[in-house]
């Protein structure tokens, strides 16, 4: 748990493949950056392939996304550097697709940043 003030050098923190941090996988890759269990709190740079897509899903909690570098696709929408988009707790959104790979800030506020995909057998893949 980070109280108060922390800076963090992102370079200093190894990308990892994510397995069980957003449940992505298949090739994505994640730096956590602060991360208070406690709280419901994560903050988390991901870095999407080229041509990744991530089916509409839902989360135990709400999360901002900024583009840092790439472009990512909501719903239809183009998301450059700079650009934002904000997903609520249990509010079903994407389909995201990343056709040149992205590179994206997300902050998560809830019990889980578990990505859920209803209608699909156990809810995750």
């Amino acid at each position: 748990m980070t109280e108060g003030f922390a800076a963090i050098h992102g370079a200093d923190r190894d990308w990892q493949d994510d397995v069980d941090v957003l449940t992505l996988g298949e090739g994505v890759q994640v730096k956590v950056l602060r991360q208070d269990r406690e709280r419901g709190q994560l903050d988390v740079l991901v870095k999407f392939p080229a041509g990744y897509v991530e089916p509409a899903h839902v989360h135990d909690s709400e999360h901002s996304i900024v583009v840092l570098q790439g472009v990512q696709i909501v719903d239809g929408i183009e998301l450059r550097t700079g650009d934002f988009c904000y997903g609520g707790r249990e509010t079903l959104h994407g389909p995201f697709s990343y056709p040149e790979g992205c590179v994206v800030f997300a902050s998560f506020h809830g019990t889980s940043s578990h990505h859920r995909y209803p209608g699909s057998p156990g809810g995750e893949i």
